[in-house]
């Protein structure tokens, strides 16, 4: 099993210092001990001079001490505290210590290979919300995205959240944290949420989680306006299709630069759209 034992019948022989040989050379210079206990060794006094030196061995150095157990005898007082090896008298049982020996000489990690973390626990993290909530605001904001309307369909975005790892109690949990902090309106039907609607404050203080850049793209949208405006009867998907960038993330960044002042947004039914822009909207390029 790869160990190389120092055993006295190898490595004693006739004229060969008992003492020297034993205490130099042997227990002075391995790196473990495997300390047999038996019913007839534990009182033989050569054993238990052996055992002292080990001991101090231990204690003055980083040499283990490892007791096999045999024939259910007494464990010495020295090393009781010890965890020690039961072994039997069969080849299946000397087989046995055998490997549960050679897997404390290697230090061999018993514990099983960890499986990679649930793909939810890769969605950056949004300040302030646990990665749960974030996960699940993330995924909103994506159903979002794709329905183009801050509403969204809740079995839909559930069974994403459960396909990304995340257990329906961590998603029961996230669902009414987000619904506490007033980011979404849960709508229910036949006893259970049908839809959900997101907040524009949630929305914006999710959205950089989803949008790698999202920054970035925000500028983007400030230059067309500014530089080359649209000029049709659907300017907000005018200037989606201009900047590459999703139709809702365009029309939520406007009306935050509407509330403060920048531009005026105009929606009319059949999906038409134009926006005012404001003469200062340069100035936060």
């Amino acid at each position: 099993m790869g160990v190389a034992p120092w055993l006295d019948i190898w490595e004693i022989r006739p004229g060969d210092s008992l003492v020297r040989k034993l205490f130099e050379e042997g227990l002075d210079t391995v790196d473990a001990v495997i300390v047999v206990v038996s019913a007839s060794s534990a009182a033989k006094p050569w054993v238990r001079e052996e055992l002292d030196a080990a001991v101090v061995r231990r204690i003055t150095s980083s040499v283990r001490l490892i007791p096999v157990r045999l024939d259910g005898a007494a464990v010495p007082a020295p090393i009781q505290h010890l965890v020690w090896i039961t072994a039997d008298r069969t080849p299946e049982g000397i087989r046995k210590a055998a490997r549960e020996i050679t897997d404390a000489v290697y230090a061999r990690d018993m514990r099983p290979a960890v499986a990679p973390p649930p793909a939810y626990t890769a969605a950056a993290a949004i300040p302030g919300l646990t990665q749960s909530d974030s996960a699940l605001l993330a995924i909103l904001i994506e159903e979002a995205l794709a329905a183009e309307f801050l509403m969204v369909t809740w079995p839909v975005a559930r069974a994403k959240a459960e396909e990304r790892g995340m257990t329906p109690s961590a998603i029961d949990e996230a669902l009414a944290a987000l619904e506490n902090r007033r980011y979404l309106t849960v709508r229910s039907m036949a006893g259970g949420p049908h839809t959900v609607e997101l907040s524009a404050a949630a929305f914006q203080k999710g959205i950089d989680a989803v949008i790698p850049g999202a920054e970035a793209a925000r500028r983007q949208v400030i230059v067309a306006l500014v530089n080359d405006p649209p000029a049709g009867d659907r300017q907000v998907h005018e200037l989606a299709v201009l900047t590459g960038m999703p139709y809702l993330f365009v029309l939520q960044f406007l009306k935050e630069l509407e509330r403060r002042g920048e531009v005026k947004v105009s929606e009319f039914l059949g999906g038409s759209s134009e926006i005012t822009v404001s003469p200062t909207l340069r100035r936060l390029l």
